[in-house]
């Protein structure tokens, strides 16, 4: 029988509890217990989830054979790199620190140590996410808009590591290409960093997207529209579903399971996945 992992978890905040929670059922995990530096809520946690609360960071460190990293950003480097030199590997929520310079001397240690890093951009294993990429093979242009109302938490960075970041990491990998040329603007309305903000990006095959983040709308918006030849599609991920719309069905639908199909203005074909 295979050993199980011991895990450990570095703040017990919003999204910390989400990794106690799913860290603490797993079947195939040693869930050792956390550490935060509020003893009152780390009290709280302990009761609703019945895991066991380390008094110091260390002490925690050291029983697990990796950790998770949950704290505010301005915190990611200095826990990261206290773990990987006592040899453990750890999972840090993303962003994964305030600027690159600190991202690098975490990688080159990671590599040094053989230990792993592993980032939390979980768009990536979204399986809406894994489907549009299925549909979408060559697009031209893409727009994302990443909206939600205003919360204190997260705001030590900009809104472009808060959220823009899954966007930029998407585009990244849907487009086979360098990019040649940026455009940004962005503004602050409700903390001291930027909590809006636009994105234009050019890659050099000509492929443009377009991004826009906000923290300080009215409702959550997850949305991605591509286009391509003969091929437009609009995916909200808060539902989640997928438009595709095109001039006739063709093969790209052969292992798509269609709800239903709609005529649209022009003899055009709408599919809802």
């Amino acid at each position: 029988m295979r050993k199980k992992i011991k895990i450990g978890v570095i703040g017990a905040g919003h999204l910390g509890k989400y990794h106690i929670n799913h860290l603490s059922k797993h079947a195939n995990i040693d869930f050792i217990g956390f550490f935060d530096t509020n003893q009152e809520s780390a009290a709280k946690v302990v009761k609703e989830f019945s895991v066991k609360n380390f008094e110091d960071m260390d002490g925690l460190i050291s029983s697990s054979d990796a950790l998770h990293i949950v704290t505010p950003t301005n915190f990611h480097h200095e826990i990261a790199i206290k773990c990987l030199q006592n040899n453990k590997d750890i999972f840090i929520e993303k962003p994964i620190t305030s600027n690159t310079a600190q991202a690098t001397e975490i990688i080159e240690l990671a590599v040094s140590k053989k230990s792993i890093v592993q980032v939390g951009h979980i768009e990536r294993f979204n399986p809406t996410i894994n489907r549009l990429m299925d549909i979408v093979s060559e697009p031209h242009y893409i727009e994302i808009e990443r909206l939600a109302p205003f919360q204190a938490r997260g705001t030590e960075v900009p809104v472009v590591l808060d959220l823009m970041v899954h966007d930029i990491d998407l585009i990244i990998s849907m487009v086979d290409s360098n990019i040649v040329d940026i455009h940004a603007s962005g503004a602050k309305m409700m903390s001291e960093t930027v909590d809006l903000a636009h994105a234009h990006i050019k890659f050099e095959n000509g492929v443009v997207a377009n991004l826009k983040s906000s923290r300080i709308a009215q409702n959550y918006v997850r949305k991605i529209r591509t286009y391509q030849n003969n091929l437009y599609t609009i995916t909200d991920l808060m539902i989640p579903q997928i438009e595709v719309y095109g001039l006739e069905k063709t093969s790209i639908f052969s292992n798509q399971c269609i709800e239903k199909s709609i005529d649209t203005a022009g003899g055009a074909k709408k599919f809802i996945l």
